[in-house]
């Protein structure tokens, strides 16, 4: 059994299929078929059903995974408790994030980062919050930037630390009766059609935990993880965004005006971490470069 066949199914598992497994891994898909049809021979199962599109773990694919994950992780251990000894740190890390804090933060970590450990090869996840929690519950993120609202979910005792706190704010399309205001009152939200940031459950998200707190129960229109289109829907009048500054400061804001809420309301961030953390010298420093890496200017400091 060759390793590289367990890096291919773990990718085409991680990746939803083979083509995506194939760009992420820099091979053919006809090479990554070939890994996977190699495991299926020496382990005498079938691994995925490829007669759904996409394919499928198959029962025995699904026994495999956790295992798969494990060999993964005690050669990468394996590998960096070697480097250690030689005074070296190596391996592969995987940071999860979400869209204004990966424009806005991360960029700067990292380039600390690979300045300090250029062994390390960092792979981002960029998810809604809910993908997130499930890149740090089953793999592959030993750690995540992410805000505290709503609380993550995992079957792991999570460790965190808060990173800052951010206003937010609302957005509002040019002509309306709050565009020209430097701050809108809360209970003017109460009449509004707002868009937020979410993705399935709108009762669940931190715009709804946030507002609902100062006794306003949001009418939530339109749920979206991009800032580019909460932008974009408010600037076609169908609805007032209500984000996090961070997110509004990433996009254009031509045809929308942005204002201040009062009562101010804030979004907290903390990076959080899997107990798996502590095993990995690699994941360990790039924790420590996170909590060392200055937080953007429009934000507040909390560590």
């Amino acid at each position: 059994m060759q390793i590289e066949w367990i890096h291919a199914f773990l990718a085409v598992v991680d990746r939803g299929g083979f083509t995506a497994a194939a760009v992420h891994l820099y091979r053919s898909q006809g090479r990554i078929s070939s890994h996977i049809a190699s495991l299926e021979r020496e382990l005498g199962a079938q691994l995925f059903d490829r007669d759904q599109r996409p394919a499928r773990l198959t029962a025995a694919g699904e026994a495999l995974v956790t295992h798969a994950r494990a060999m993964v992780e005690e050669l990468d251990a394996g590998r960096a408790a070697m480097a250690s000894v030689q005074g070296l740190i190596r391996g592969d890390v995987t940071l999860a994030t979400y869209p204004s804090a990966g424009a806005a933060f991360v960029p700067e970590v990292l380039r600390r980062f690979s300045e300090d450990f250029p062994g390390i090869r960092v792979e981002l996840v960029e998810q809604a919050v809910r993908g997130i929690d499930r890149a740090l519950d089953q793999g592959p993120a030993l750690l995540a930037v992410r805000p505290t609202l709503p609380p993550p979910r995992s079957t792991h005792s999570l460790s965190h630390r808060l990173l800052w706190r951010e206003p937010m704010c609302l957005v509002v399309p040019l002509g309306h009766r709050l565009a020209d205001q430097e701050t809108a009152a809360l209970a003017d939200l109460r009449r509004e059609q707002l868009v937020v940031s979410g993705h399935d459950l709108r009762y669940d998200t931190e715009a709804f935990r946030l507002l609902t707190r100062k006794s306003i129960e949001p009418q939530i229109r339109f749920l979206s993880d991009q800032p580019q289109i909460l932008v974009g829907l408010v600037r076609s009048g169908l609805a007032l965004g209500f984000t996090n500054r961070l997110a509004i400061d990433s996009v254009r804001t031509d045809g929308v005006a942005v204002v201040g809420v009062s009562p101010r309301v804030y979004r907290e961030v903390g990076v959080y971490w899997a107990p798996a953390l502590a095993g990995s010298p690699a994941a360990s420093a790039l924790l420590e470069t996170l909590l060392g890496t200055p937080v953007p200017d429009t934000t507040i400091d909390l560590r």
